[in-house]
């Protein structure tokens, strides 16, 4: 199975649940900028697919000064993991001039991405490389209700990039139920430059070749590997071409974790591109669809939209209109364009601090 020539720059970064829960030994404690940034790790072990299970990578990040306020739980984008949350959680946790105040970040990290397992005994030969956005969907469910069952129900929710869309399609997923996230608890959600559902406007940047990063394993079946210079090489681009001051080096893209591995069928069904069949048949998967008004107010959680003026993967023009499809609401009061030179796809991971700054 080969990528299609189509697959976009936005491949790079685009990114940014039921079972036993399983405590596992706490990282050690990590330095923030203002020392205040504690971490600690656990494992929830999910379902996917009826048979398959996977032990899912939780990272807690909380405050040593204000511990108390409210959680947000954080979903990472395509290639990330939930470290790369790290620089954002430094940077809100225990702030007084924010509201709602926060008390602690709840990171996890996708299936097969950073510490989290690969997914076993799924059904037959279903493997790791055709996992679907619709399974991402799946494990963040149930990740909110394992959470509240350990006391740590989180009332905000992010998602950057395609974690944004897992948002989206987790609404619609439960909307569907007759449920929603407002009945899970969750009054706020934040979307990150996040990827439009299916049928929405998405302008995607011009292809480039991706095919070196392919890993056709015959366990696991085929998924992306990127090297940390071509994770850089999107979510932290300015419009300009030149990487955004305070981007990441290679060097600690590695040391911190923040390069995760991608199903060859999730990246392609981003971007809904041709997959190839085990028969040989070409198929297309097309990216959830997500109805009108998910989020409108008598859903019962409020909606925070955020684009960058330098990102050149989701535009800010697409995601106008996108904010006023989930919502309903043609005032953009919940819609905001941070406007600055580094403004990039990733800057909650470069310049955090300039983005709670632009947005407070």
């Amino acid at each position: 199975m080969k990528p299609d020539a189509r697959m976009g720059v936005l491949l790079i970064t685009l990114g940014l649940a039921v079972g036993c829960a399983r405590a596992v030994d706490a990282v050690p404690d990590v330095e923030g900028s203002a020392e205040t940034l504690r971490t600690s790790n656990f494992e929830l072990e999910v379902a996917l697919r009826g048979t398959g299970l996977v032990a899912i990578d939780v990272s807690v990040f909380s405050d040593r000064i204000w511990p108390t306020g409210d959680t947000v739980l954080a979903i990472h984008g395509l290639t990330e993991t939930g470290p790369t949350y790290a620089p954002l959680a430094d940077e809100v946790l225990g702030q007084l001039g924010l509201r709602p105040r926060i008390g602690r970040v709840i990171a996890i990290s996708l299936p097969g991405h950073g510490a989290s397992g690969f997914p076993e005994n799924l059904p037959s030969g279903v493997t790791f490389g055709q996992l679907t956005i619709e399974d991402n969907v799946a494990v963040v469910l149930q990740v909110i209700d394992k959470l509240r069952l350990r006391g740590l129900a989180p009332q905000i929710i992010v998602g950057h990039s395609m974690g944004g869309l897992a948002v989206q399609a987790s609404q619609q997923a439960l909307i569907a139920q007759s449920s929603s996230l407002a009945a899970k608890g969750i009054e706020l959600a934040v979307l990150l430059a996040p990827v439009p559902p299916h049928g929405r406007p998405w302008t995607q940047p011009p292809p480039s070749e991706l095919e070196p990063f392919i890993v056709q394993d015959p366990a696991l079946g085929p998924y992306l590997a990127l090297s940390a210079e071509a994770w850089l090489g999107g979510g932290f681009l300015t419009k300009a071409g030149t990487i955004a001051p305070n981007a990441p080096t290679p060097d600690e893209v590695e040391t911190l974790g923040y390069n995760g591995f991608e199903p060859l069928t999730t990246l392609l069904q981003l971007v809904e591109s041709p997959i190839t069949l085990p028969d040989g048949t070409m198929v297309t998967v097309p990216r959830p669809s997500v109805d009108a008004g998910v989020f409108a107010p008598a859903k019962g959680t409020r909606l925070e939209l955020i684009s960058f003026s330098e990102d050149g993967l989701v535009q800010a023009p697409d995601l106008a209109n996108l904010y006023e499809h989930l919502t309903g609401d043609t005032t953009g009061a919940g819609l905001h364009e941070v406007v600055a030179p580094d403004a990039v796809h990733s800057m909650f991971i470069s310049n955090p601090e300039g983005l709670v700054d632009a947005l407070r």
